[in-house]
């Protein structure tokens, strides 16, 4: 139900390149060839995450983008929240923005879908760069 923008997921995608290692430099073009991606289109969105304060540009023969911050203290909502359009808080998730609900808080279809997007909220707030970068676990 879920869907993220190109911006977000290559955002995401450069943040877990550059979390596996902490002092790893990598150019936009390591990260674009990796996923088989724009490389123009990585680099607008490192230079994005570089003005964010979450990675730093690193200058020189060998420069590229750098982790900046630990990658426990960045939570995939942080990056969801730079690059996907702001929703508004209120109102019918059923509807679009300009319509008007005939039935109000009767309606528990879309009570349902307000709880969908809360639990959405809180599970993008809970998990860190670096629990996608974890081993995955044998269940």
């Amino acid at each position: 139900m879920i869907k993220l923008n190109k911006s977000t997921r290559f955002a995401l995608y450069a943040l877990v390149e550059l979390s596996q290692e902490a002092a790893a430099i990598l150019s936009a073009r390591q990260i674009a060839e990796k996923y088989g991606i724009s490389e123009h289109h990585v680099v607008k969105v490192l230079q994005q995450l570089a003005r964010e304060g979450l990675i730093r540009s690193v200058r020189g023969l060998n420069g590229g983008f750098q982790i900046a911050r630990n990658p426990k203290a960045i939570t995939m909502l942080d990056v969801v929240e730079i690059f996907e359009p702001h929703a508004p808080q209120h109102g019918c998730a059923l509807l679009d923005a300009a319509d008007i609900c005939e039935i109000k808080g009767a309606c528990r279809i879309g009570n349902v879908l307000e709880e969908i997007q809360q639990q959405a909220y809180y599970t993008l707030k809970s998990v860190s760069i670096a629990t996608l970068i974890a081993p995955k676990r044998m269940a």
